[in-house]
C-alpha cells in the first residue's frame, strides 16, 4: 500500500514552447482574489509545430498578461512562449529565439 509519506513526488518540470494561439470569441480580463490581473481565453485555438491544433483554455497572469494584453485579439494567431498547466495554456510570455527554433 502506497500511502502519501512514501509515494514518489509528482514531477514539477513543465517545458516552455513556442505555440501559435489563436484566441477565440472569449478574451476575459480578471482580478484574482489577491488583487493579480489576469487574461482567460476560453477555446483557444492552440497549434505546435507540425501537430493537430487544439482548443483549450489559456490563460496569462501578471507580468505575463501584462507583456501581451495588447498582442491577444480574437480570431488573431500570435506566436507565444507557453506552457501546458494541466488541462490548460499558460502564456508566459513572447517567444525568445531559442524557444522558436524548439517550436
Amino acid at each position: 500500500m502506497t500511502t502519501a509519506a512514501n509515494a514518489a513526488p509528482k514531477s514539477t518540470f513543465k517545458p516552455i514552447f513556442a505555440a501559435t494561439i489563436t484566441p477565440g470569441a472569449s478574451i476575459e480580463e480578471k482580478t484574482s482574489a489577491t488583487g493579480t490581473a489576469y487574461i482567460k481565453m476560453t477555446g483557444a485555438t492552440v497549434a505546435r509545430g507540425d501537430k493537430p491544433a487544439q482548443e483549450r483554455t489559456v490563460m496569462a497572469f501578471g507580468k505575463s498578461a501584462d507583456a501581451v494584453r495588447d498582442m491577444l485579439v480574437e480570431g488573431q494567431p500570435v506566436e507565444l512562449a507557453v506552457q501546458y498547466d494541466g488541462g490548460s495554456v499558460k502564456i508566459i510570455g513572447e517567444v525568445r529565439e531559442d524557444q522558436a527554433a524548439e517550436g
